[in-house]
């Protein structure tokens, strides 16, 4: 119960500090500069920036992609007159694209170093994901009431460079415990905002495992073809959430390996299970998405995971985007196949269409990570229907089997059906087929001078083709006149010769006698 009220509280702290925050939060200076390049002499609080470029709106541009990656950025904060306890600058970097924050940064506050986020170069370290970093000012440092020179120095890892994007950094300037308790926020927030989209993928992987383990028992194909895509669906937008909830701290090195493992199952069990549900007999079409699903996870690897930009950076990027349209359009063009031109399984093609559309509309909009997570989504969920609308299809068609096997056992415990009483002999007999109907028989038959014939049969196999076998027998010598044990076996044979296809019968024929001979 305490546990949950605390998560209650801190929903609630989640709407309204905020708002209080942004009251004491001090706005950054407008007059920001900006120089690509690198110097020591840059963080001293007496260096004249003037011949600096200007960022308007206090926005500047990514370093080039060929380049050592350091950008200085150099602003004045006035500080609070009424700043009686301990202070703190909160620094946030953004930009268009969520990876825009992803950078390495030392903070000097009036010519003195007061904090780092990350590693520079040479040994690099770039966390993901970028977060709000808060850096404490020693006490005197920055009095209240003046004006206190910062100078970021920020490295920007190969992926967020040369993309012409406008980067910009946020200030805060205020007392310790109210950016300290912002940045606690920040990550409620991010976790709050994670922690519905988890629970979904969470559940749908789930349920393809458990998919997974009844195809395995039950040797189904086309079970474990479902419960392969259910969890790996999932396993991408798994991750990321994850990530973005910060819950799991990953440097850039880190970061995309795991990325593109999580998404190498989803992308692998998308070609075997269209190929395998809808029964494609193109294998090279199905060879070449396998290729240019490799090309597109190697060229990821070795464009973003190396800290310093290499020649084949720029021919591995364009590589990766080209696999990656090109796999997108052999999947959506398999589906719209099944779609429009075959016509069966549409909503399993309708769900396999989604997750390459919105791929492929993520490189067009804004929020393309969010559009693709909600394909992935969706996906899963029509994939779970599909599922379960073919189990309640066969389930119907096996309640409609079972009914037809028990009106066929009811049919066959009266073809086998007890012996008479006969004067002199006491004969007891069960029938009891292993399934619902058997290919077991027998036939007790009372002759005229007392004796009993006896007929027991066992037909090869199992089920109701074994069963209508047995029919054709308990016909036959329920038809036959009183004949000798060997005559009777001799007429079943020449009955059942020819009729029988892939299986045989053994039968034991035998008569006793009143006094109980053979």
């Amino acid at each position: 119960m305490r546990r949950v009220v605390q998560c209650v509280l801190m929903v609630v702290a989640a709407m309204v500090v905020p708002c209080a925050q942004a009251q004491s939060a001090v706005p950054q200076q407008a007059v920001v500069r900006y120089h690509v390049g690198d110097k020591a002499a840059w963080a001293s609080s007496s260096f004249s920036d003037s011949g600096w470029r200007v960022a308007p709106d206090g926005k500047w541009p990514a370093p080039a992609y060929y380049s050592s990656g350091f950008l200085w950025v150099r602003f004045q904060v006035p500080v609070r007159r009424d700043a009686a306890e301990p202070l703190a600058v909160l620094l946030e970097n953004s930009g268009p694209a969520w990876f825009a924050g992803i950078v390495a940064e030392e903070v000097f506050v009036n010519g003195r170093l007061v904090g780092r986020s990350g590693r520079l170069p040479p040994d690099v370290r770039v966390n993901i994901p970028a977060v709000p970093s808060v850096f404490d000012i020693p006490v005197g440092l920055a009095r209240p009431g003046t004006v206190a020179h910062i100078a970021v120095r920020i490295w920007y890892p190969p992926l967020a460079r040369g993309r012409g994007a406008a980067m910009t950094v946020r200030c805060t300037f205020d007392q310790r415990r109210t950016l300290h308790a912002e940045q606690s926020l920040a990550r409620t927030r991010a976790l709050l905002r994670n922690l519905p989209g988890m629970m979904v993928n969470g559940f749908i992987l789930l349920i393809g495992c458990m998919v997974l383990l009844l195809g395995r028992f039950s040797r189904s194909r086309e079970l474990l073809l479902y419960g392969a895509m259910l969890a790996a669906l999932p396993l991408i937008s798994l991750f990321m959430e994850v990530v973005q909830a910060r819950l799991m701290w990953l440097s850039v090195a880190e970061f995309y390996p795991l990325r593109e493992l999580s998404q190498l199952p989803a992308m692998t069990v998308t070609v075997l299970f269209i190929w395998g549900i809808h029964h494609f007999r193109d294998v090279w079409l199905k060879r070449v998405a396998l290729t240019a699903m490799c090309l597109f996870v190697i060229g990821q690897i070795v464009a973003y995971v190396p800290s310093h930009p290499t020649v084949i950076a720029g021919p591995a990027v364009l590589a990766a985007g080209i696999a990656l349209r090109a796999f997108d359009l052999i999947v959506i063009g398999a589906n719209l196949w099944v779609l429009f031109v075959v016509g069966r399984n549409r909503l399993v093609a309708f769900a396999m269409t989604l997750p390459a559309v919105g791929s492929l509309a993520a490189g067009w909009v804004h929020s393309g990570q969010e559009v693709f997570n909600l394909a992935l989504f969706l996906s899963g969920l029509f994939l779970s229907f599909a599922l379960a609308l073919n189990a309640w299809k066969e389930w119907r068609a096996g309640e409609a089997l079972r009914t037809e096997f028990e009106a066929a056992r009811e049919v066959q415990q009266q073809l086998v059906a007890p012996p008479v009483d006969v004067p002199g002999f006491r004969i007891e007999s069960v029938y009891v087929p292993a399934m619902h109907v058997g290919g077991d028989f027998f036939r007790v038959v009372p002759e005229g001078d007392g004796s009993v014939l006896i007929v027991v049969g066992d037909v090869s196999g199992k089920g109701l083709k074994a069963a209508l076998t047995v029919s054709a027998v308990i016909g036959a010598l329920r038809t036959m006149p009183a004949l000798g044990p060997a005559r009777v076996l001799a007429a079943l044979n020449r009955g059942l010769v020819g009729q029988m296809q892939y299986g045989f019968a053994t039968c034991l024929g035998a008569r006793v006698a009143p006094n109980g001979c053979f």
